[in-house]
């Protein structure tokens, strides 16, 4: 572990239970089922549908370079900064703790991380969320997708999944790091027919036995 990751984490309290139980309990209060959730087709379309021009944009957990050109294809004067410590991803920077990113200039609007947090222990997710509330401005919107757990196989097929994120859970991490969770919402990448197919045909047969179609679990909180 890099030593500006590590004093990002070591500013940040532990998570403690008795407050991701409260927060989880709210946010399922206000969203009780995952079943329930509204459907999008990918999380990518949550962001763009809130994204602008003359925005910036913070990519934590980039990959590859592929989403700076598809949001540049869309948002052509979209600031767009990408963070992944993959040294193959050709990311930005390789550690949310890096000050150059503080350094870098203005506050930035939109954060997402899409499919990042499953991959670390919850108590890393929270120290990560919490340096991206420092880095948004104040009324900006983190973006944060998880695999939808109660889909078969979507959590268990990648080795280097560590924390399942139930959807109140994810809520509730947001809630932990500072956020006011706006937005939760389901994605399914299929075709428009094979989504009504699926909400309309298998969605009530599978929810009978807690079982899910959705690719992810999206979550908005706002700063």
């Amino acid at each position: 572990m890099s030593a500006t990751r590590r004093r990002v984490i070591d500013s940040t309290p532990p998570l403690s239970w008795q407050r991701l139980r409260t927060a989880r309990r709210d946010v399922a209060a206000r969203w009780p089922s995952p079943f329930r959730l509204p459907l999008e087709k990918r999380p990518s379309d949550v962001l763009y549908a809130r994204l602008a021009e003359r925005m910036s944009l913070l990519d934590v957990g980039a990959g590859d370079a592929t989403r700076r050109d598809r949001v540049h294809a869309r948002f052509p004067d979209v600031r767009y900064v990408s963070v992944d410590p993959d040294p193959e991803s050709g990311a930005d920077h390789a550690d949310l703790g890096e000050q150059e990113l503080a350094a870098a200039g203005e506050a930035f609007d939109v954060a997402t991380l899409f499919e990042v947090v499953e991959h670390v222990a919850p108590e890393v997710a929270l120290a990560m969320l919490v340096r991206v509330h420092e880095l948004l401005a104040p009324g900006g919107l983190v973006i944060v997708s998880v695999p939808a757990i109660h889909t078969p196989g979507r959590f268990l097929r990648d080795c280097t999944h560590v924390t399942p994120w139930a959807h109140d859970e994810l809520g509730g991490l947001l809630v932990m790091a500072g956020f006011d969770v706006t937005t939760l919402v389901r994605t399914y990448p299929g075709s428009a027919l094979a989504r009504v197919a699926r909400r309309t045909l298998l969605g009530p047969i599978g929810h009978a036995f807690g079982i899910g179609y959705a690719y992810s679990i999206v979550a908005v909180g706002s700063r």
